[in-house]
Order: structure tokens, then sequence, then C-alpha cells
């Protein structure tokens, strides 16, 4: 009898044993539970965690998970080994099948993990910094960048309200100083926005009794501001455009608070009879205002100086007023203006001056000259930014509406960079403006062109 007890034992313990054998090369490994959480990493995917169990009779415990979309067509599989238990993914939104094998290709699977990820990722602003006088108003033009299924409300702040006024992304300028506006979507993604409201910009008007500019009236910290400023009146019209030029040309003679000098022939470089020396520093070399010492650094050539706008510049030449060795106030005479207004704009087209001798470079060498006629002016051909003057004399056209022309220049009757208005049945029988010169074969394109700003 205990014979038969023993065999009995030795068989079912050879039969649990082979039960035990086969169990751990057939019995997949099985899946304890997922878990979704948000990924640091990257805004646009969040991590499945994946922790896997294998049963005691499993003598090689090594586990690998693969999660598979169900929009996933390829036939290629990228199982990853579990560690201590666990498999992380990364993922986009979707729905997946988790599986889970063992070394021994025993597969287990759960179905339908569905992973939604509804978040804002950013917003995004076309600019980042307004530069803005009082009174003026500007609109943040902003887009939210997100995922699924979020509340698309934006909400602004402006930090000194008593500074700059913000309502439903239109702000407005009450004093001069500093804010910063903070746009807010979804309480998760905040981006701010640089408010600089000046006193040395006004809103651009033509006034004929702006102060001119004096001496070393300006840090180089505010110096810094006003070329920032036009430069970003530059862009919004398109630098290397047309429109840049025109910006250009505005910002000096509307929106800049001071008026700047006349000063006869300064600077230019290449001599020609009669005129036997060059006077101060190059005059169209200056990228932004020469406002501040530290424009120094940028003079190619000089005679005298160097002197910055509105600071005292001996002159060498006889003409008119202008007498020689005598000191004047820095600043732009007519085709230092335009050629200025050209460099700014995106166009380098040297230092050369308003006549038209055959034997020199000049501006009316950049187009096509055209004599002011009915016909011409009612042709559609002349735009804002061609230029226009007569033998000795060069100005931009910067505005035409139903009644006028505005014409930005520097001239010695006006004393400096203005901005003149000329009624249009007038423009004909002047003794100013005798020519255009047709500018498209220099600017190519015409950006955010305006007649009118």
């Amino acid at each position: 009898m205990k014979r038969i007890l023993l065999i009995i034992g030795i068989v079912g313990f050879a039969l649990l044993l082979l039960a035990f054998c086969f169990a751990n090369y057939t019995v997949a490994p099985y899946i304890k539970r997922i878990e979704k959480v948000e990924s640091i990493q990257y805004n646009d995917q969040m991590i499945i965690n994946v922790e896997v169990g294998n049963y005691f009779f499993k003598f090689n415990k090594a586990t690998w998970c693969l999660l598979k979309s169900e929009e996933d067509s390829s036939s290629e599989e990228k199982w990853i080994q579990a560690e201590n238990g666990y498999c992380n993914f990364s993922v986009l939104s979707g729905n997946y099948q988790v599986y889970v094998k063992d070394s021994y290709n025993n597969i287990a699977t759960m179905d339908n993990q569905s992973v939604e990820i509804n978040k804002v990722l950013d917003i995004q602003v076309s600019q980042e910094t307004f530069y803005m006088y009082i009174g003026m108003e500007e609109e943040i033009n902003y887009s939210i960048v997100y995922l699924g299924q979020v509340n698309e409300h934006v909400s602004f702040e402006s930090n000194r309200p008593d500074i700059v006024q913000v309502e439903n992304g239109k702000i407005r300028a009450l004093q001069n100083g500093e804010a910063i506006i903070a746009l807010r979507a979804d309480n998760q993604v905040s981006k701010e926005v640089h408010v600089i409201v000046s006193p040395h910009i006004t809103r651009p008007k033509i006034d004929t009794n702006k102060p001119y500019l004096s001496c070393r009236q300006f840090s180089k910290e505010d110096a810094t501001l006003l070329d920032a400023v036009l430069l970003d009146r530059i862009a919004q019209a398109g630098e290397g455009t047309r429109a840049g030029v025109v910006a250009a040309a505005r910002f000096l003679t509307l929106e800049f608070a001071y008026r700047v000098h006349y000063f006869y022939e300064n600077g230019r470089l290449n001599n020609y009879y009669p005129y036997l020396k060059v006077d101060g520093e190059g005059r169209y070399y200056h990228k932004g205002l020469y406002l501040h010492e530290s424009k120094f650094a940028e003079i190619e050539s000089k005679f005298v100086g160097p002197a910055i706008w509105g600071c005292d510049l001996q002159n060498y030449t006889d003409w008119g007023p202008w007498v020689t060795g005598k000191y004047y106030p820095n600043g732009l005479d007519c085709s230092g203006f335009v050629t200025w207004a050209l460099l700014n704009g995106g166009f380098n087209v040297g230092d050369i001056g308003a006549g038209i001798e055959e034997e020199h470079q000049d501006l009316t060498d950049l187009g096509e000259r055209i004599p002011i006629t009915e016909e011409l002016m009612q042709s559609g051909k002349v735009k804002v930014g061609d230029l226009i003057g007569l033998n000795g004399h060069a100005a931009i056209l910067a505005g035409i509406d139903d009644v006028n022309y505005y014409i930005a220049e520097s001239l010695n009757t006006t004393k400096g960079v203005v901005m003149t208005v000329v009624p249009k049945d007038q423009l004909v029988h002047n003794s100013i403006y005798t020519y255009v010169v047709l500018m498209d074969g220099v600017y190519q394109a015409d950006g955010n062109l305006t007649a009118m700003w």
C-alpha cells in the first residue's frame, strides 16, 4: 500500500512539474496596471506607463511591451523591454493597443487605451515689442497653438494700466513709460508683450513748428531706442521694398518729434568741380538716427568733425548763406536725406548727389527721369516712394491723397528735414519740382505700401 502511495506521489509530482514546465513555456505575462501622465519633455505628448507582471513559475521573467496605434498600418513592431516591472511610452493623441510578451514569445493584449490630449501649447504673437506715442492705439495679433478641445479664450492684463490700457487685445498708450501686457490662455500658457511709450515720437503729422535737434540731446539709451523705433516702422512696412524707404522718410519727417537741421553738401566723398573739398563725415552712412557719439565708429571717412546731428560742424563750401570756415548745426542736405532714407529702407545706393551731370553718378541715374506734366501725374505710373526734384535738388514723394502731394525733403529754405505739402493743381507749374524718377527698377517690390500714413 505504501509503495502504491509512493508511486502515486511521484507520478503526481511529475505531472505537477510537467504542468509547471508547460505553463512556463506557454503562459503569457500579464498587465497589472496602465497609467497615463503628462509629458514634461513634450507638450504635444503623454506618457503611458505599463506595469507588467509575470507568474511565479516563469523561469525567465524578462518581459517586453508593445504599444500600437489603431491608425498605424505598418508591419514594423518596436518592442521595448520592461525595467523594474515597467514599460514607458511617449505618445500622441489616439487609440492604442497594449501588448506584453515573454522571452518565449507568448503575448497578452489589452485593447482600447484612449489617449486624449487637450491643452494649449503656445501663444504666438506677430510682434513682441510695441513702440508707441501717447494716444496711439495698436492691436496685438496673436494665435494659439493647441491640441484637442480647449477653451480658446485669451485674457489680457497690463502690469501698468496707468501707462498702457488693454482690452480684448487692443492697447492704448496713456503716458510715457514702459509696460508689460500678459496674454493667458486656458490657464496653462502665458505670453508677454513689451510696450514702450516714448516722448520722442508723436502721432505722424505735418508740424512746421517742430523744435530743432539740439547738440547731445539724447543719451545712448534714448538714441538706441529711437533706432529701434525706426527699424520697427521699416520692418512693418517691409525692409528692402518701396514701402520700407517711404517708412524711413515718413518717420524722420512726421513721427520723430524733432527737426533735423539742413547742412549743405554734408559729407559727399566724391569731389568734383567746382567743389574741391568734402564737408564733414559721410552723411548717408548711418543706419538709424545719428544722435549719439557712439555712431562715430560707423564713419567711413571724414574731412572735418565728427559731429552728430544738431552739433556744430565746420562748413567748407561758399554757397548762399553758407560760408567756408563757419560752423553750423550738422544735419542733412537734400540728397543726404534721400540716400539716408534709401539706406535705412534697405537700398545702399552710395553717397551720390542730386544733380544730373552726365559725368557724375547722381540720384537721377537710379531710374527714368521724366518731366512733370499733367499727363504723367494722372497716368498712374507715379507712386509714393518715387523721387521728385529738379537739377540740384532731390526729394521723396511720401504721400498722395485726393488733394495734395506730400514730399519728404531737406531744404535750406525750410531749414531742415520736413514734409512739404503741394496741392495737386500746383505741382505742374512750380519752380522746385520739375521731374520724377520712377523707382520700380530699384525697389522691385512695393511691400506694405500705403498712399498715406
